[in-house]
């Protein structure tokens, strides 16, 4: 058994990593989206490009990540990632036109996608005991939410000051100078299961052989309610602040809403993980998402007034509190439906497939306000595959279900 004091020091640096990275990134690009238009006169295809490439990238390069971690061992991984983003992100603050900086965003998203969701994970369900890990994949992703809190109000200050490659010069700075060194320190693995710097020793675990889990239907089922949420989550997660805009709020007061939801994201994180270890996470997934459908038709309803704050307090509630919590409770799915013998390599893939089919998102979405001058019909189609995605995670295995999968393809499942 790791020491699990230092075990929660790792998971620690790997909720400031992704806090850093991510909220940075990812979940700042909305703020960026009025001033790029405006510097390089773009429509709102050609910005929404810009994450929808970085996504791409970031997907693409999850399965490398954990197929160098198991070789490399995290420290050197994680860290030349971040320093990859940070190069990606500088030279974007130097581009000229929107397709260079496009570029150079998708090439900081594979320093992204080797620095952050899948090798974090990876690394911190090596360190935590058993009983407590929901709780400790559930304080990671909550260092994503405090990074999307903080993030794009304070972006948003900063292009004020400094204009849109004034702050992507900043964060490239702050991932170079402290989230490299955060990595260099604690981005490792316990000693019993590693060997120096080279890597995870083989060790033989329970679950279900490579080609038997990718013929379950459980993992397709798996995969495709992650295509339908997370292409759900990108539309409005990338547009809500423009939409705000778009609807007579101020930059300032876009972004403090903005703000609000990723507060109740992470409370939503605490106490939704609380929950899951009394009720199946199948459950809360439905329940969860029905409310977030509730949240993005709430929007519908923006405006000045008493109306618009009901509205934004809606939308606040069910889908701030619940959006990312796909991401914290389909790993342990997934390890009740696979068992841990190939879980980081089907996590990867899982992943990979579905951020390619959620990547085109943001595109989809600038595409239909380009064409229809409205945002409603982009998000009616979020809120649809939101809804199409419920009966896929009806259709996941539970817990009881889950023993006898693996049981079956491997003769000595255990219960995740």
């Amino acid at each position: 058994m790791p020491d699990q004091r230092q075990a929660w020091c790792v998971v620690a640096g790997m909720a400031m990593t992704l806090g850093i990275l991510l909220g940075s990134t990812l979940s700042s690009f909305g703020v960026f989206t009025m001033p790029l238009m405006q510097a390089f006169a773009a429509s709102n295809e050609q910005v929404a490009n810009i994450p929808s490439f970085f996504m791409l990238s970031m997907t693409l390069a999850m399965p490398v990540g954990g197929w160098l971690l198991d070789r490399l061992g995290p420290r050197l991984v994680m860290a030349t990632g971040a320093t990859l983003a940070s190069a990606g992100y500088f030279l974007a603050a130097l581009s000229q036109d929107i397709g260079s900086l496009a570029m150079w965003v998708a090439i900081s998203g594979v320093g992204i996608g080797i620095s952050t969701y899948v090798p974090a994970i990876a690394v911190v369900l090596r360190w935590v005991a058993l009983p407590r890990q929901g709780l400790a994949v559930g304080l990671v992703l909550s260092g994503g939410s405090l990074g999307a809190i903080c993030f794009p109000p304070f972006l948003t200050w900063v292009m004020e000051q400094h204009q849109w490659h004034g702050a992507m010069k900043l964060i490239s700075a702050m991932m170079l100078l402290i989230v490299v060194p955060v990595l260099l320190w604690l981005a490792r693995l316990p000693q019993q299961t590693a060997i120096g710097e080279q890597g995870m020793r083989a060790v033989e675990l329970a679950g279900a052989p490579l080609a038997a889990a990718l013929r379950l239907p459980g993992f397709w089922f798996w995969v495709g309610m992650q295509i339908l949420l997370t292409f759900s989550v990108l539309g409005i997660f990338i547009n809500v602040v423009p939409y705000l805009i778009h609807t007579g709020y101020t930059p300032a007061q876009a972004a403090g809403v903005f703000s609000v939801t990723s507060i109740c994201a992470l409370i939503g994180h605490f106490v939704f993980g609380f929950l899951s270890t009394r009720w199946d996470a199948r459950g809360i997934l439905l329940v969860v998402n029905i409310a977030g459908v509730i949240g993005i038709l709430a929007l519908l309803s923006v405006s000045a007034g008493w109306v618009g704050y009901v509205a934004i307090t809606v939308f606040a509630l069910g889908w701030g509190a619940t959006f990312n919590l796909v991401n914290q409770f389909s790993p342990m799915l997934m390890a009740r439906m696979v068992g841990e013998r190939h879980f980081g390599a089907l996590l990867g893939i899982g992943s990979l497939i579905a951020g390619v089919g959620s990547a085109f998102s943001p595109w989809l979405v600038g595409y239909l306000l380009d064409v229809t001058q409205s945002y409603a019909p982009a998000l009616l189609l979020c809120a649809a595959c939101t809804v199409l995605a419920l009966p896929l995670i009806g259709l996941l295995p539970g817990r009881t279900d889950t023993v006898k999968v693996t049981d079956m393809h491997c003769g000595r499942g255990e219960r995740g």
